[in-house]
């Protein structure tokens, strides 16, 4: 079950439980989108890796898009990181916007981080960009831009080089929605699992709606202070959210791999 499944049905359902206003179609609704307790927390892991500072300011941003002939809309969260070469990317989640439609050519997306106001815009990707994930594995789920411009460094975050978390370490999701003047909000967490195609982080907090929102922001490492995650699908476990993450391993290495560009409203229009 994926973030914007359960929205669908929040949204459809909640109206109908007003009308109704009965406890047991409510009781259905939670029924039907609840899934089982979670599993026992891990222990807490021995890091070897050396305890960081963690981020300070915005470093998580709204994504707005604009499509041929329409206006911007926000349409998920992004964030930026260096590489070791000082090359800095653009990360987001592909299902965010997926590019590629000829039809709806997409021609720009904006990066803005709020409350602050800092703004980067992109029509370039790296080559070649990622999907929708539809199963197990979320590596297949990213976007790589490329900025045209220098970036702020006091808006960018490294990646850890461990490559991701540890079970049992504790995390920070730096989200781009929720906190003061409709900013930045930040979730603590706990690594349930990782692994090479997802890291999946169980949330302190029980759920709530307006947690069903940011993929693309980035979870941050409590001991080292670095990227170690970017936000890719969610389900719930009993009244607790479960979180997946493109572990930053393979973001970093599709980004060191890429050797080409291509604009955003070429793709799909120029490849097969």
């Amino acid at each position: 079950m994926n973030i914007r499944f359960v929205l669908r049905v929040l949204a459809l359902a909640l109206p109908l439980a007003v009308v109704a206003s009965g406890v047991a179609l409510v009781a259905l609704m939670v029924r039907a989108i609840v899934g089982p307790p979670p599993d026992p927390t891990p222990l807490p892991p021995t890091i070897s890796a050396p305890r960081g500072a963690l981020p300070r300011g915005n470093v998580a941003f709204q994504e707005w898009v604009r499509y041929r002939d329409e206006e911007y809309r926000m349409v998920g969260c992004g964030f930026l990181m260096v590489l070791d070469d000082g090359r800095v990317v653009g990360l987001t989640a592909a299902h965010n916007a997926e590019p590629g439609n000829p039809a709806r050519p997409l021609e720009q997306i904006r990066l803005r981080a709020q409350p602050s106001g800092y703004m980067v815009d992109f029509d370039t990707l790296y080559d070649p960009p990622g999907r929708p994930r539809d199963g197990d594995d979320l590596t297949v789920d990213y976007l790589l831009l490329h900025p045209d411009v220098p970036v702020d460094p006091a808006y960018v975050l490294q990646p850890d080089p461990r490559g991701g978390p540890l079970p049992g370490e504790r995390v920070l999701l730096y989200k781009c929605l929720g906190g003061d003047g409709g900013g930045q909000s930040i979730l603590s967490g706990t690594v349930q699992s990782a692994g090479d195609q997802a890291v999946w982080v169980l949330m302190d907090e029980p759920f709530s709606p307006m947690h069903w929102s940011g993929s693309g922001s980035p979870l941050v490492s409590q001991h080292t202070g670095h990227v170690v995650g970017m936000l890719i699908a969610g389900t719930l476990r009993g009244r607790w959210m479960l979180l997946g993450m493109h572990p930053v391993g393979s973001l970093v290495q599709k980004a060191e791999t890429a050797v080409s560009t291509l604009k955003l409203e070429n793709y799909g229009l120029t490849t097969p």
